[in-house]
């Protein structure tokens, strides 16, 4: 999949549960479902291949990236 297909669908899915570009779940989330996207098999180990990878290039813990999507319907 084009990688600007992908974060189109992406954006798509997003709005479509109610979660906008303005929103600070926005670009958590959106990685989360890039990284899934890539590689079905990360779910098998979310915190060490999505939360951590997302966490690193933000500087946070991976727990915060958590919480954010865990919270991101509450926004």
């Amino acid at each position: 999949m084009v990688t600007s297909d992908l974060s189109a669908r992406i954006n798509d899915v997003l709005r479509y549960v109610g979660i906008t570009r303005n929103m600070n779940a926005y670009i958590i989330l959106s990685q989360a479902l890039t990284l899934i996207a890539e590689d079905e098999d990360r779910l098998r180990a979310v915190e060490k291949e999505v939360y951590t990878p997302i966490a690193d290039k933000k500087m946070y813990e991976p727990k915060a990236v958590q919480s954010t999507i865990r919270r991101a319907d509450a926004y």
